[in-house]
């Protein structure tokens, strides 16, 4: 390839880098604003609240984290067990099986599937619900997102 050639395939590749990253960034910032735009629920006898909606619906657990707040935090499988004592939680959050697309992403609760990179989900089918701990960090569905859980923010900061 001649020069000219060469550096005129540069500019476009260039030009192209600088929209693509422009888009991303833009999808980063309508990703960042999607938790701020959800309601939290408080948790009762704790000091949390809980995202009503399941956010980030179709990212992986790896985009998920790095799109989070600071003070999000997902889910613990302690603070799951507290919402199950709670049957109007239950059914505001939509974890009684009533909604097949509500799965989310919770804290990994064994340190050595963490190790290996392993992310735990919460699951709801038409007559059950439950958790496991199988998938791989990178694997999204379009179902699932995350529920985070935050110290409870004064109703007049909101």
């Amino acid at each position: 390839m001649k020069t000219k050639t060469i550096e005129k395939e540069i500019k476009k590749l260039e030009n192209e880098k600088q929209k693509i990253d422009k888009k991303i960034n833009s999808l980063k910032t309508e990703l960042t604003q999607e938790s701020s735009k959800s309601e939290w629920v408080i948790i009762p006898g704790t000091n949390y609240e809980v995202t009503k909606d399941v956010l980030y619906k179709g990212k992986s657990y790896d985009e998920i984290m790095e799109l989070k707040k600071p003070d999000e935090e997902l889910l613990t499988l302690k603070i799951i067990g507290i919402i199950c004592e709670h049957p109007d939680l239950i059914k505001e959050l939509k974890m009684d099986s009533s909604s097949t697309k509500d799965d989310f992403f919770f804290k990994q609760p064994f340190p050595q599937n963490e190790k290996k990179g392993r992310v735990a989900g919460f699951y709801a089918g038409s007559s059950y619900a439950s958790l496991y701990c199988a998938w791989d960090s990178d694997y999204s569905g379009s179902d699932r997102g995350v529920r985070f859980v935050r110290k409870k923010i004064s109703r007049s900061n909101n």
